[in-house]
C-alpha cells in the first residue's frame, strides 16, 4: 500500500514539476528534493515508481541552482547505483531507466557548479565512473560517457587535467569502435568531447601527435550531416594556430 500511495505521489509531483517555474520553487522550498532521492535510493526496485522519480528529477534540473541541490542531496550516487544494476538487464523497463538515469547524470553536468563539484579535480569517484562508461560495450552508457566528458570539458583545467590523464585515447578507442556503420549519436558525442578537449592551446599540440587529426578523418565518408558539422569543428579546433598540423591536413 506504501509503494502504491508513494507511486501516486511521485505521479503528482511528476505532473507539478513539468514546466512550471513557480511551483518548482514551492516545491523545492518545502524540501522535496532530499524526500524524493531518499525514495529513490529505498525504492529502486519499483520500476514504475523509480521512472516517475527520474522523471520528476528531470523536469527540476532544467535550472541551473537546483542542479547542484540535486547533487548535494545524493541523487548522482542514487543515479549510478541504478546504472549499475540495470546495465546487463534486457528488460525493457531496466532499459529505460538506465537511459533515463545516464540522461539525466548529464543534465546534472551541464551546470557549471554541479559539474566543478563532481569533478574533483579530475579524482571524483563520480567523474571516475563516468570514465568507465566509455569502454563499456552498452550503447546508451558510451553516448552519456562521452557527453559528460564533454560537459566536463568546459574549462582549461578540466580539459588539460583529462587530456594528461589519458581521456583522448578512451575516445579515439570508442570512434574506432564505430567507424563502419556506428552509432551516430555516440560519434557525434566523441567527437564533440575531442572538440571541446582540444579548445586549451596547450591541449592541441598533445592531441594531435596523439592521432586525433587521423581517427577524425575517418569520419569524413559519414553522411551523417551532423556527424560531419562536428567533425569539421573539430578539426579546425584542433589546428587553430597550429600551422605545420594546418599545412598537414591541406595535403590530405
Amino acid at each position: 500500500a506504501n509503494e502504491k500511495l508513494l507511486t501516486v505521489f511521485c505521479g503528482m509531483l511528476m505532473n507539478y514539476s513539468n514546466e512550471n517555474d513557480s511551483l518548482q520553487a514551492q516545491l523545492i522550498n518545502m524540501g522535496v528534493i532530499p524526500t524524493l532521492v531518499k525514495l529513490l535510493g529505498i525504492h529502486c526496485q519499483n520500476a514504475a515508481l523509480t521512472e516517475m522519480c527520474l522523471v520528476a528529477f528531470g523536469n527540476l534540473a532544467e535550472l541551473d541552482a537546483i542542479k547542484l541541490q540535486l547533487v548535494e542531496a545524493g541523487l548522482v550516487e542514487c543515479l549510478l547505483e541504478i546504472v549499475q544494476q540495470k546495465v546487463d538487464s534486457d528488460k525493457e523497463d531496466d532499459i529505460t531507466e538506465l537511459k533515463t538515469g545516464s540522461d539525466l547524470m548529464v543534465l546534472l553536468l551541464l551546470g557549471d557548479e554541479s559539474m566543478q563539484k563532481l569533478f574533483e579535480g579530475g579524482k571524483g569517484g563520480v567523474f571516475q565512473r563516468v570514465l568507465s562508461w566509455i569502454p563499456s560495450n552498452n550503447h546508451q552508457l558510451q553516448l552519456a560517457g562521452a557527453l559528460a566528458i564533454a560537459n566536463f570539458a568546459r574549462n582549461d583545467g578540466n580539459c588539460i587535467h583529462m587530456v594528461d590523464n589519458g581521456i583522448v585515447e578512451k575516445l579515439m578507442d570508442l570512434l574506432d569502435r564505430h567507424v563502419e556503420d556506428g552509432n551516430v549519436t555516440v560519434q557525434h558525442a566523441a567527437l564533440s568531447a575531442l572538440r571541446n578537449l582540444a579548445i586549451p592551446v596547450i591541449n592541441k599540440a598533445k592531441m594531435l601527435s596523439a592521432g586525433v587529426t587521423e581517427a577524425v578523418l575517418k569520419f569524413l565518408k559519414s553522411e551523417m550531416p551532423p556527424v560531419q558539422f562536428k567533425l569539421l569543428g573539430t578539426l579546425r579546433m584542433l589546428i587553430d594556430a597550429q600551422a605545420e598540423a594546418a599545412e598537414q591536413l591541406g595535403k590530405n
